[in-house]
Protein backbone atom coordinates (compact mmCIF):
# COMPACT_ATOMS: atom_id res chain seq x y z
CA UNK A 1 0.00 0.00 0.00
CA UNK A 2 2.98 2.11 0.92
CA UNK A 3 4.43 1.89 -2.30
CA UNK A 4 1.48 2.49 -4.34
CA UNK A 5 0.84 5.74 -2.64
CA UNK A 6 4.20 6.60 -3.22
CA UNK A 7 4.44 5.76 -6.80
CA UNK A 8 1.51 8.03 -6.81
CA UNK A 9 3.12 10.96 -5.28
CA UNK A 10 5.65 10.69 -7.81
CA UNK A 11 3.51 10.85 -10.47
CA UNK A 12 1.84 13.99 -9.53
CA UNK A 13 5.35 15.58 -8.49
CA UNK A 14 5.98 14.47 -12.31
CA UNK A 15 2.99 16.23 -13.57
CA UNK A 16 3.65 19.51 -11.17
CA UNK A 17 6.64 19.88 -12.42
CA UNK A 18 5.24 19.88 -16.26
CA UNK A 19 3.07 22.72 -15.24
CA UNK A 20 5.85 24.48 -13.37
CA UNK A 21 5.21 27.71 -15.82
CA UNK A 22 2.01 27.56 -14.14
CA UNK A 23 1.14 30.76 -12.23
CA UNK A 24 1.64 29.45 -8.22
CA UNK A 25 -1.93 29.27 -7.58
CA UNK A 26 -2.73 26.37 -10.16
CA UNK A 27 0.21 24.49 -9.17
CA UNK A 28 -0.95 24.69 -5.54
CA UNK A 29 -4.75 23.59 -6.76
CA UNK A 30 -3.11 21.05 -8.81
CA UNK A 31 -1.08 19.46 -5.91
CA UNK A 32 -4.46 19.49 -3.64
CA UNK A 33 -6.46 17.48 -6.70
CA UNK A 34 -3.51 15.21 -7.01
CA UNK A 35 -3.22 15.04 -3.17
CA UNK A 36 -7.26 14.07 -2.71
CA UNK A 37 -7.29 11.44 -5.64
CA UNK A 38 -4.52 9.75 -3.57
CA UNK A 39 -6.36 9.08 -0.48
CA UNK A 40 -8.96 8.47 -2.62
CA UNK A 41 -7.12 5.43 -3.88
CA UNK A 42 -9.10 4.70 -7.23
CA UNK A 43 -12.47 5.59 -8.43
CA UNK A 44 -15.30 4.66 -6.44
CA UNK A 45 -18.92 5.87 -7.32
CA UNK A 46 -20.83 7.55 -4.53
CA UNK A 47 -23.00 4.61 -4.02
CA UNK A 48 -24.07 1.63 -6.23
CA UNK A 49 -27.85 1.60 -5.57
CA UNK A 50 -29.56 -1.79 -6.26
CA UNK A 51 -33.58 -2.84 -6.13
CA UNK A 52 -33.80 -6.18 -6.34
CA UNK A 53 -37.34 -8.60 -5.54
CA UNK A 54 -37.59 -11.86 -3.99
CA UNK A 55 -39.20 -12.65 -7.51
CA UNK A 56 -35.84 -11.52 -8.99
CA UNK A 57 -34.16 -13.55 -7.12
CA UNK A 58 -35.64 -16.72 -7.59
CA UNK A 59 -35.76 -16.02 -11.50
CA UNK A 60 -32.05 -15.77 -11.06
CA UNK A 61 -31.90 -19.34 -9.28
CA UNK A 62 -34.31 -20.92 -11.70
CA UNK A 63 -32.96 -19.65 -14.30
CA UNK A 64 -29.42 -18.80 -13.57
CA UNK A 65 -29.41 -15.14 -14.44
CA UNK A 66 -31.78 -12.09 -14.39
CA UNK A 67 -30.97 -8.40 -14.63
CA UNK A 68 -32.13 -5.86 -11.74
CA UNK A 69 -32.13 -1.75 -11.88
CA UNK A 70 -29.54 -0.05 -10.47
CA UNK A 71 -28.30 3.59 -10.11
CA UNK A 72 -25.17 5.17 -9.30
CA UNK A 73 -23.25 8.72 -9.24
CA UNK A 74 -19.62 9.26 -10.13
CA UNK A 75 -18.19 12.82 -9.15
CA UNK A 76 -15.19 14.38 -10.91
CA UNK A 77 -13.11 16.78 -9.54
CA UNK A 78 -13.18 20.11 -11.33
CA UNK A 79 -15.21 22.21 -13.89
CA UNK A 80 -12.56 23.07 -16.65
CA UNK A 81 -13.10 22.54 -20.59
CA UNK A 82 -10.65 19.08 -19.87
CA UNK A 83 -13.00 17.62 -17.35
CA UNK A 84 -15.96 17.76 -19.41
CA UNK A 85 -14.39 15.99 -22.02
CA UNK A 86 -12.66 13.25 -19.86
CA UNK A 87 -16.00 12.66 -18.18
CA UNK A 88 -17.90 12.45 -21.47
CA UNK A 89 -14.87 9.16 -22.47
CA UNK A 90 -15.62 8.27 -19.06
CA UNK A 91 -19.51 7.30 -20.34
CA UNK A 92 -18.55 6.44 -23.69
CA UNK A 93 -16.93 3.14 -21.67
CA UNK A 94 -19.45 2.87 -19.28
CA UNK A 95 -21.77 2.43 -22.38
CA UNK A 96 -19.54 -0.01 -23.72
CA UNK A 97 -19.77 -2.35 -20.73
CA UNK A 98 -23.13 -1.65 -18.90
CA UNK A 99 -27.18 -2.48 -19.81
CA UNK A 100 -27.64 1.20 -19.52
CA UNK A 101 -31.46 3.06 -19.23
CA UNK A 102 -30.04 6.56 -18.85
CA UNK A 103 -27.39 8.74 -18.33
CA UNK A 104 -26.87 12.13 -17.34
CA UNK A 105 -24.22 14.72 -16.94
CA UNK A 106 -24.66 18.01 -14.03
CA UNK A 107 -22.73 20.43 -11.81
CA UNK A 108 -21.68 19.80 -8.89
CA UNK A 109 -19.84 21.65 -6.05
CA UNK A 110 -16.96 19.47 -6.47
CA UNK A 111 -16.85 19.03 -9.83
CA UNK A 112 -19.07 17.50 -12.72
CA UNK A 113 -21.31 14.44 -11.84
CA UNK A 114 -22.01 11.62 -14.01
CA UNK A 115 -25.44 10.30 -13.57
CA UNK A 116 -25.83 6.57 -14.50
CA UNK A 117 -28.88 4.14 -14.14
CA UNK A 118 -29.46 1.20 -15.93
CA UNK A 119 -29.57 -3.09 -15.17
CA UNK A 120 -27.17 -5.01 -13.25
CA UNK A 121 -26.91 -8.44 -13.74
CA UNK A 122 -27.87 -10.82 -10.63
CA UNK A 123 -26.13 -14.46 -11.50
CA UNK A 124 -26.70 -17.70 -9.37
CA UNK A 125 -23.34 -19.60 -9.61
CA UNK A 126 -19.87 -18.17 -9.65
CA UNK A 127 -19.73 -16.61 -13.82
CA UNK A 128 -21.39 -14.41 -15.82
CA UNK A 129 -22.39 -15.59 -19.35
CA UNK A 130 -20.44 -14.87 -22.13
CA UNK A 131 -22.71 -12.91 -23.42
CA UNK A 132 -22.56 -10.35 -21.11
CA UNK A 133 -19.92 -7.40 -20.63
CA UNK A 134 -20.71 -6.19 -17.79
CA UNK A 135 -17.45 -5.11 -15.50
CA UNK A 136 -19.39 -6.07 -11.76
CA UNK A 137 -22.68 -8.27 -11.17
CA UNK A 138 -24.96 -9.35 -7.99
CA UNK A 139 -23.93 -13.00 -7.39
CA UNK A 140 -26.29 -15.14 -5.64
CA UNK A 141 -24.11 -18.78 -4.52
CA UNK A 142 -24.09 -21.47 -1.76
CA UNK A 143 -22.98 -19.97 1.47
CA UNK A 144 -20.11 -21.77 2.73
CA UNK A 145 -19.74 -20.24 5.87
CA UNK A 146 -20.19 -22.60 8.82
CA UNK A 147 -22.82 -22.21 11.32
CA UNK A 148 -24.67 -19.64 9.29
CA UNK A 149 -25.49 -21.87 6.00
CA UNK A 150 -27.89 -24.29 8.06
CA UNK A 151 -30.31 -20.97 8.55
CA UNK A 152 -28.68 -19.09 5.64
CA UNK A 153 -28.26 -21.12 2.43
CA UNK A 154 -27.39 -18.37 0.24
CA UNK A 155 -25.40 -15.59 0.12
CA UNK A 156 -25.55 -11.72 -1.97
CA UNK A 157 -22.65 -10.47 -2.91
CA UNK A 158 -21.54 -7.73 -5.35
CA UNK A 159 -18.65 -8.84 -7.37
CA UNK A 160 -16.49 -7.89 -10.24
CA UNK A 161 -16.88 -9.86 -13.03
CA UNK A 162 -13.84 -10.94 -15.59
CA UNK A 163 -14.73 -7.65 -17.59
CA UNK A 164 -13.17 -5.71 -14.59
CA UNK A 165 -9.57 -5.72 -16.39
CA UNK A 166 -10.40 -4.63 -19.26
CA UNK A 167 -13.14 -1.80 -18.11
CA UNK A 168 -10.42 -0.53 -15.44
CA UNK A 169 -7.92 -0.32 -18.35
CA UNK A 170 -9.97 1.96 -20.46
CA UNK A 171 -10.51 3.95 -17.46
CA UNK A 172 -6.46 3.94 -16.81
CA UNK A 173 -5.25 4.88 -20.46
CA UNK A 174 -7.41 8.16 -19.62
CA UNK A 175 -6.50 8.96 -16.13
CA UNK A 176 -4.35 6.92 -13.98
CA UNK A 177 -5.49 8.42 -11.08
CA UNK A 178 -9.36 7.61 -11.13
CA UNK A 179 -8.57 3.65 -11.94
CA UNK A 180 -12.12 2.11 -10.98
CA UNK A 181 -11.65 -0.28 -7.78
CA UNK A 182 -12.92 -3.75 -7.31
CA UNK A 183 -14.93 -3.23 -4.55
CA UNK A 184 -17.71 -0.63 -4.72
CA UNK A 185 -19.94 0.80 -1.64
CA UNK A 186 -23.46 -0.73 -2.29
CA UNK A 187 -27.37 -0.25 -1.17
CA UNK A 188 -29.22 -3.01 -1.49
CA UNK A 189 -32.97 -2.07 -1.54
CA UNK A 190 -34.98 -5.40 -0.89
CA UNK A 191 -38.70 -5.99 -1.37
CA UNK A 192 -40.49 -9.12 -0.61
CA UNK A 193 -42.96 -9.05 -3.87
CA UNK A 194 -44.32 -12.78 -3.81
CA UNK A 195 -45.25 -13.01 0.02
CA UNK A 196 -42.04 -15.67 0.62
CA UNK A 197 -40.30 -16.44 3.92
CA UNK A 198 -37.44 -14.15 3.38
CA UNK A 199 -34.99 -14.20 6.13
CA UNK A 200 -31.45 -12.10 5.81
CA UNK A 201 -28.34 -11.73 8.04
CA UNK A 202 -25.57 -9.05 7.56
CA UNK A 203 -22.14 -7.62 9.47
CA UNK A 204 -21.69 -4.01 9.44
CA UNK A 205 -24.49 -2.48 7.29
CA UNK A 206 -26.67 0.91 7.45
CA UNK A 207 -30.65 -0.03 7.97
CA UNK A 208 -32.46 3.86 7.44
CA UNK A 209 -29.62 5.37 8.22
CA UNK A 210 -28.99 3.40 11.66
CA UNK A 211 -25.51 1.79 12.04
CA UNK A 212 -25.98 -2.07 13.19
CA UNK A 213 -22.59 -4.06 13.36
CA UNK A 214 -24.56 -7.65 12.69
CA UNK A 215 -28.41 -7.75 11.35
CA UNK A 216 -30.74 -9.84 11.25
CA UNK A 217 -34.34 -9.71 10.26
CA UNK A 218 -37.91 -11.47 8.38
CA UNK A 219 -38.09 -9.20 5.79
CA UNK A 220 -42.04 -9.13 4.85
CA UNK A 221 -42.18 -5.98 3.12
CA UNK A 222 -39.17 -3.87 2.24
CA UNK A 223 -35.82 -3.76 3.48
CA UNK A 224 -32.58 -1.15 2.83
CA UNK A 225 -29.08 -2.36 3.71
CA UNK A 226 -26.44 -0.08 2.70
CA UNK A 227 -22.62 -0.94 2.69
CA UNK A 228 -19.94 1.42 2.65
CA UNK A 229 -16.85 2.66 4.14
CA UNK A 230 -14.30 1.46 6.57
CA UNK A 231 -13.76 -2.39 5.78
CA UNK A 232 -15.58 -2.01 2.43
CA UNK A 233 -13.39 0.30 1.42
CA UNK A 234 -11.47 -3.01 0.82
CA UNK A 235 -14.20 -5.88 1.00
CA UNK A 236 -16.74 -6.98 -1.22
CA UNK A 237 -20.10 -5.91 0.49
CA UNK A 238 -22.16 -9.51 1.24
CA UNK A 239 -25.68 -10.12 2.57
CA UNK A 240 -26.94 -13.77 3.57
CA UNK A 241 -30.26 -15.55 3.45
CA UNK A 242 -33.00 -17.86 2.98
CA UNK A 243 -35.98 -17.68 0.83
CA UNK A 244 -38.58 -20.24 0.81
Amino acid sequence: MLLDVLSKMAFCGAIIRKIGRESMSKRVVGFLSCFILILLGGCKAELIETKIKTSDIKRAILQGMTTVPFETKITIMGDSQDTRQQIKSFEEIIEQYVELDDVEIEKSMMGMDLLIEGNIPLVHGEELPRNRTDPWALFIKKNKVKGLSGSYPYSLTLLPTRNFGSFKNKFSELNILLTPSASQPASFKMRNNDKSKFNVFSGGALVNGEAHAIYTANVKRKLSLTMKDGVYDAAYPVIFFRLD
